[in-house]
């Protein structure tokens, strides 16, 4: 009996010392991976066809990062005619030896029928080195097109039930053989773990969201036209999010009469550049009018000093809150 038990100890011990090799040879060998990441430019819609007012659609992206690597965050901005439904989420996916999967997802939820804009998902990655910057990457929500419901002549109207908030589980197979391995390295790994930042407060979102857009604009990563609507929904998104304005539900008019009433919180240096920049957005996005680089830099400009005049500073929030 104890020789049996002293056989299955060792076996066990050979076990975890064998998957500890394995798993630790594949992390110290990602850190010699000099790669960038391939991060997809265009995520995945399910459904992708079909979608009527009231339903939702999944925008989702998988990437393979090395495995000190990770998806520290990532800011969904909806396109003009959806809105965002709970958070962005984050998910582990297959695991290769030095390289682990991640999958990116975002519901959106279009309130009006018709062509509903593209959007953009930001991602932030931690550092390509010790000590280095957040690496961010962008990926388009495409544009889809949503319909009426379709209710059959004579037929009774159900009311929807509770929608059922369902965790995300990784569906990899060779994790149970891991549970024994991690715990083993749990004390070699806790020290690298980057603990998970605060969420950024909505002037910093957007300031990053901007300087992103800055980027594909200039390596011709996006069209102008696709320029300016995703920067007409970053501003608009801002404010709704930084006043509590709702922004994406009102027309271009209705959105600046709100903005330069007198309750308007928006500070009144602000109001003629959002004006004449809708107004030229509009033109592009309704009327096909033909965009202008240099009116969509100089507008870019301008958003981000409406970000930055808008934000909240530390003595502000000391002295009064927030306006």
């Amino acid at each position: 009996m104890k020789r049996l038990l002293l056989y299955s100890g060792a076996t066990v011990a050979a076990v975890i010392v064998l998957a500890v090799l394995v798993v630790g040879s594949g992390y110290l060998y990602s850190l010699r991976l000099t790669a960038p990441a391939e991060v997809p430019g265009i995520a995945t819609l399910d459904p992708a066809e079909g979608i009527q007012l009231g339903s939702t659609v999944r925008a989702s992206v998988e990437l393979e990062l090395p495995l000190f690597r990770r998806v520290n965050k990532v800011v969904a901005e909806p396109g003009d005619g959806s809105t965002l439904v709970g958070e962005p989420e984050i998910d582990r996916g297959g695991w290769k030896w030095s390289r682990q999967g991640w999958r990116i997802a975002a519901e959106l939820r279009p309130f009006r029928p018709g062509t509903v804009q593209p959007g953009v998902l930001t991602l932030e990655l931690s550092p390509e080195k010790s000590g280095g910057e957040p690496v961010l990457f962008t990926v388009t929500i495409p544009d889809f097109s949503a319909g009426a419901a379709k209710v059959a002549p004579n037929a009774e109207l159900q009311l929807a039930d509770a929608v059922a908030v369902t965790k995300s589980t990784v569906s990899n197979r060779l994790w149970w053989l891991l549970l024994i391995p991690a715990a083993v390295l749990a004390w070699f790994l806790w020290r690298r773990r980057r603990k998970r930042a605060p969420e950024l407060p909505p002037w910093e979102r957007a300031m990053l969201a901007l300087h992103a857009l800055r980027g594909e604009l200039r390596d011709h990563r996006i069209p102008l036209e696709t320029g300016f609507v995703r920067l007409t929904d970053l501003v608009r998104s801002y404010l709704e999010t930084r006043f509590e304005i709702p922004a994406s539900t009102r027309t271009t008019p209705e959105f600046l009469a709100e903005l330069n009433s007198r309750t308007s919180p928006l500070p009144e240096a602000q109001r003629p550049f959002l004006r004449d920049f809708m107004t030229a957005a509009d033109q592009v996005k309704f009327a096909k009018a033909p965009p202008s680089g240099e009116l969509l830099d100089d507008a870019l400009s301008r958003a981000e000093e409406l970000v930055e005049s808008t934000r909240i500073r530390p003595e502000e929030s000391v002295g009064g809150g927030e306006k």
